[in-house]
């Protein structure tokens, strides 16, 4: 780029010093040719890379999902572009912590302090841990002792606390799903009568459901109430651009705009 800046330079010197129209016409022509060559030179705007499963609406699939637009919006008011990654949930985690991506979406403090990541502590929603059985099934939570027997489908990688965490590492009828698309996976297990009860958020399992045609075949049988706030988790990746800070003040120019609300309206998402 800086031979071509010399170049026009020196065009325009000639252009001063030695004026014509013949002159002229040569040196404009010129002109267009290089910049037609400058404008062939790609403007490297500043980007990250922000990662996380299917977890629908927080989640979801082309861009979209209350999560990603948020963070995605929120990050071009500072003039960064977020670029989202959909991988499985427990190698995102990963990738964050060995510094390979810049952050992952939808995560509690837990798993925040456990993975060694930051955060602007900035709450964009909560997360509960909600039972769903087929829909002729009359089984309810209330304690754990009533999931003894059950085989239970959760999703590899997911927090779902202390107790429920050991409960479902002990139990030999577990399954965790893993995969871009994990609450599908076991929906269709729950549907085939494979696993007697789906835990996860009631958001979620709701809209994937309705998604794929399951509304009428599963129902809610409880939640354990539990309420985890969850957050954007950032790497360690080009520490000094210090994205979570940039993050929130982006999340405040939104909420300043009223575009932080209409996300949440599009999405039907209740603010906590």
């Amino acid at each position: 780029m800086s031979l071509i800046y010399q170049r026009l330079k020196l065009l325009f010197a000639k252009l001063q010093n030695n004026f014509s129209y013949k002159s002229a016409t040569d040196i404009i022509l010129k002109l267009k040719l290089l910049i037609i060559l400058c404008l062939s030179f790609p403007v490297q705007a500043e980007q990250i890379v922000i990662a996380s499963d299917i977890w629908c609406p927080y989640i979801c699939a082309n861009n979209s999902g209350y999560f990603v637009e948020l963070t995605q919006q929120a990050f071009l008011t500072v003039g960064v572009t977020a670029k989202f990654e959909t991988i499985p949930f427990k190698r995102a985690l990963r990738l964050a912590q060995r510094d390979k991506i810049h952050a992952v979406l939808a995560i509690n403090q837990e798993s925040i302090k456990r993975c060694k990541l930051q955060t602007s502590n900035i709450v964009l929603g909560q997360n509960t841990n909600d039972f769903y059985v087929h829909a002729s099934n009359s089984w309810q939570y209330s304690t754990l002792t009533d999931l003894e027997d059950k085989a239970v489908a959760s999703i590899l990688g997911y927090n779902y606390g202390d107790e429920l965490n050991q409960y479902l590492e002990q139990s030999p009828l577990s399954f965790y799903a893993s995969g871009e698309s994990p609450f599908k996976t076991n929906l269709n297990l729950l549907i085939k009568d494979r696993v007697d009860v789906l835990l996860g958020n009631r958001y979620v399992v709701e809209h994937t459901a309705q998604v794929f045609g399951y509304s009428e075949d599963i129902k809610f049988a409880g939640s354990d109430g539990n309420s985890t706030s969850l957050y954007v988790g950032f790497s360690h990746k080009d520490l000094e651009k210090n994205y979570q800070h940039k993050f929130a003040e982006g999340i405040e120019n939104i909420k300043q705009s009223g575009q932080y609300q209409a996300i949440l309206k599009k999405y039907h998402i209740e603010p906590w």
